[in-house]
């Protein structure tokens, strides 16, 4: 006898506790306008630090380079 207050899980993405995911984020944006702000974020930081952004996009390009060293 199948459970009655088990339910069936339809294709898609599922969290870690077995609800949906769903394409909205907390504040109820979408992925592509959360990406374009966090873009636009990053950015007006980089106008206004340059030199800090400066060492910490040489200082990621020098961990991975080094780390997926291609020989």
């Amino acid at each position: 006898m199948p459970n009655p207050t088990a339910k069936a899980f339809e294709p898609g993405l599922y969290l870690p506790n077995g609800s949906p995911m769903s394409p909205k984020l907390l504040d109820g944006a979408t992925l592509p306008s959360f990406i374009e702000s966090s873009l636009a974020g990053i950015e007006d930081y980089a106008r206004r630090e340059p030199w800090t952004f400066a060492s910490y996009v040489f200082g990621v390009g020098f961990i991975l380079g080094w780390k997926l060293k291609p020989w």
